[in-house]
């Protein structure tokens, strides 16, 4: 379950900010901005929020350098943290989203898709929209494995090392993740796959 240590051109990176060197975090910022981007979107299901959402991780990341220990490999250490923001501010959001008023014309709906029957993939793409539509509701271990797994395809090492779990839970993960948006999506529910 261990990944292999930082590697070396990461530890000095940590080292120079450590020592107070702000281009060196620039560095670290441009290194895995996009990761942080693309993971904070998928998880909270709030692509317009991803750029605070991301600020938030490179500050955390930040305050929290001085704890790195370098026994993992620094990508899994920030993709940590951005995943605990992720799911928290996922959490948050589902909150308030409970006291929206569902017929409130200024509650965003997310893009609508458009039925076109000359489209041979229209179908695929709606049920991709559906899905990506369903993730922030999923339960959060398994819409975290789901997205690292399938978005961002990461193995089920990298995903045991980044959850903190054995190998065996996210393949559960996993699998639970799919049925849930089975059941959602077709109404198939576990029983009917067992």
């Amino acid at each position: 379950m261990s990944a292999p240590p930082t590697d070396e051109r990461d530890l000095i990176l940590v080292e120079r900010i450590r020592a107070g060197d702000q281009r060196a975090f620039a560095e670290l910022i441009d290194q895995y901005k996009g990761m942080v981007l693309n993971l904070v979107a998928r998880m909270s299901g709030k692509v317009e929020s991803a750029e605070d959402l991301a600020q938030e991780v490179f500050v955390r990341v930040w305050r929290g350098l001085h704890n790195f220990r370098g026994d993992c490999k620094l990508s899994t250490w920030i993709y940590r943290i951005a995943l605990n923001l992720a799911i928290a501010e996922s959490k948050t959001a589902r909150s308030r989203s409970q006291f929206l008023d569902i017929d409130d014309p200024t509650v965003e709906r997310g893009p609508q898709f458009v039925e076109d029957e000359d489209n041979p993939y229209g179908e695929e793409v709606r049920l991709k929209e559906q899905m990506i539509r369903l993730l922030p509701e999923m339960p959060d271990k398994h819409r975290t494995a789901v997205v690292l797994f399938y978005l961002k395809q990461l193995s089920y090492n990298e995903i045991s090392d980044i959850m903190d779990v054995p190998v065996g839970t996210v393949k559960s993960y996993l699998f639970r993740g799919k049925a849930w948006l089975r059941e959602r999506l077709f109404g198939d529910s576990l029983e009917d796959l067992e």
